[in-house]
């Protein structure tokens, strides 16, 4: 029988097993009933209402933070360390603050792995750890505690399995297609990465029911063409994030304003798109060398599991 996993790994790299085949290994699983914020994300509505309307008119929505509530069993009598270890372990796992001085840090990550995917959320804390002991958890007989953290994460959908794919070709020309997909319930931010030459990008609008998109409407055959990338700029990178430079180099500078104020990238991958090839082409890639492109297309799901269209 299927059964899920869920994993802590911590600011510092550090392991525990808390739900699953492995749960408590290293002395720690999740309290039930004390698990809370882990499921939907929260939305955030704008409705609006005109002065004699009957009810109102749906206008969008936003998502907001996710606030988590982890209830934990500490015994530190399945630890070597004892339960002071393990209540020291966890203060580090779960850090309320990147840390300045280490910039390859990451935050800490709860990670479900259900039996069709493997999702993670990042989190810190955000207020004091609640635990009000009834005895010395530290006393040889009990070496128990029961912490609930409070966490927040400000990505408030988990990540799934990004989905890489790629074209390329060896001469200094070449045209083909590259694969495109977004099978979960949220709006994808795809982003591109591109060697020396000089590209045209597929941008297109979408149309049609979920499950059925295809590049339809008023832009529906958009191709962005850019200005050469060149070895001052050794590749470019094109975000759809809006909190990214849009067009930058790979090492961080703005190329937008050196692209010759040619459009923007404009349309992000719909909801439930099926697998969709799309036209891309370049020239003036270096002699012997060809150039490629890689499109990140990553997966934001609201839940840990489930979301995919039925």
């Amino acid at each position: 029988m299927a059964m899920l996993d869920i994993a802590l790994i911590g600011a510092n790299e550090k392991r525990l097993d808390l739900v699953g085949r492995n749960a408590g290994r290293q002395g720690v699983i999740l309290a039930a009933g004390q698990l809370k914020g882990i499921y939907g994300a929260p939305i955030l509505g704008d409705w609006r209402r005109a002065a004699r309307q009957r009810g109102g008119t749906f206008k969008g929505r936003n998502y907001a933070w996710r606030d988590l509530a982890l209830g934990m069993h500490l015994f530190g009598d399945d630890n070597p360390n004892g339960i002071e270890w393990l209540d020291s372990l966890l203060d580090q796992m779960i850090t309320d603050t990147p840390d300045e001085w280490d910039p390859n840090e990451q935050l800490a990550r709860l990670v479900i792995k259900s039996k069709r995917d493997t999702r993670r959320l990042f989190i810190q804390r955000h207020d004091d750890t609640d635990f009000d002991p009834e005895f010395d958890p530290t006393m040889e007989d009990e070496q128990y505690e029961n912490p609930i953290y409070k966490v927040r994460a400000g990505m408030p959908f988990w990540e799934g399995r990004e989905k890489l794919t790629f074209f390329e070709g060896s001469g200094t020309s070449g045209s083909g297609f590259i694969e495109v997909s977004n099978p979960s319930p949220l709006v994808m931010f795809q982003a591109w990465s591109l060697t020396r030459a000089q590209w045209n990008i597929p941008d297109p609008s979408w149309i049609g029911p979920k499950g059925r998109r295809v590049p339809g409407g008023e832009f529906g055959n958009r191709v962005v063409e850019l200005l050469p990338i060149d070895s001052a700029h050794a590749g470019a990178r094109i975000n759809y994030d809006p909190m990214r430079l849009m067009l930058e180099s790979w090492s961080g500078t703005n190329l937008l304003g050196e692209n010759g104020g040619r459009d923007f990238f404009m349309h992000k991958i719909p909801p439930y798109t099926p697998k969709t090839l799309l036209p891309i082409s370049y020239t003036g890639a270096p002699s012997g060398v060809g150039a490629r492109a890689e499109l990140r297309q990553p997966r934001l799901w609201p839940k840990p599991w489930g979301g995919e269209l039925i």
